[in-house]
């Protein structure tokens, strides 16, 4: 076991003594270049020039757009950086429209452009009908609750109705109580329920009504012209008879001279003879 734990000691003692010289080495490598490391710098800038753009190309070939940042972001603020990113975007995006308008070079995509998609079109059916079916289930699902709450406003409609007619009801009768008492309290009396009127004149008669029960002959109690009218219709009647036995009672005029199975076997009348047309003069 001693053994075992020696060995192990020795053991970590040589890896931090590898790992601190390692660190070392790299320490050492970062802070002086080796001495087979080339910096040539007229090369660098040389391959620069060589790979970069040309300062006379035209600008459908780059289509950079240089954006001018007003103030200093905060890099470490992710709401102002990414606030700057988008607003450069627009900016350049808002740059470059106006330049291709400029120059009148087609950019937008034509309408009839058809590109392959990713997925094909039997999957974006199922979508689509599956989106549709997703629609078609909140509507009816709307519909439905319009429907309760259509329900539910009639319901307390309806109740409010009641009550109002109920109301309406109990101030009638209090009404009418009301008034038969002040009826009453004036000295009026109801007779058979009936609420008559029971007024006393001067000879101690009460009123009644149709004349106190006299009625003259030959004349209907509804009637105020004191028999007149019925004179009248006596006068109308015999002309409405006179005129009957003159003009008839009306009824079908049409077809009167027409023969019939009586007037056609019938002789009696005899024939008008003569010769034809004897009423027209004869021609010399």
């Amino acid at each position: 076991m001693n053994m075992i734990d020696e060995n192990g000691a020795a053991s970590d003692s040589e890896a931090e003594s590898l790992s601190d010289s390692d660190d070392n080495d790299i320490t050492e490598k970062l802070s002086e270049p080796t001495k087979t490391a080339v910096y040539n710098r007229d090369g660098l800038l040389d391959k620069l020039q060589d790979i970069s753009w040309p300062e006379d190309i035209d600008w459908t070939h780059k289509l950079t757009v240089e954006i001018e940042q007003g103030q200093a972001v905060d890099v470490n603020d992710d709401l102002a950086r990414e606030m700057a990113f988008y607003t450069q975007a627009l900016q350049g995006t808002r740059q470059a429209f106006q330049k291709l308008q400029e120059m009148g070079l087609p950019f937008l995509r034509p309408a009839d452009y058809y590109a392959e998609m990713v997925k094909s079109d039997t999957h974006m059916e199922k979508v689509k009908s599956k989106l549709l079916c997703e629609k078609k289930q909140m509507e009816e699902m709307e519909e439905r609750r319009k429907a309760r709450d259509n329900k539910k406003m009639a319901k307390e409609v309806q109740s409010q109705k009641m009550k109002e007619r109920a109301k309406q009801k109990k101030d009638e009768i209090e009404s009418v109580k009301k008034w038969r008492k002040q009826r009453q309290q004036s000295g009026f009396s109801e007779k058979g329920g009936a609420g008559e009127l029971d007024l006393e004149f001067g000879n101690g008669k009460s009123f009644q009504r149709g004349g106190g029960g006299k009625k003259r002959p030959g004349v209907s109690p509804g009637d105020r012209s004191g028999g007149k009218g019925k004179a009248a219709s006596r006068m109308n009647n015999k002309k409405r008879q006179f005129r009957d036995s003159k003009f008839g009672h009306g009824g079908r005029k049409g077809l009167s001279k027409q023969n019939t199975a009586e007037t056609t076997n019938d002789f009696k009348g005899g024939f008008r003879g003569g010769k034809a047309g004897g009423n027209k003069r004869q021609k010399r």
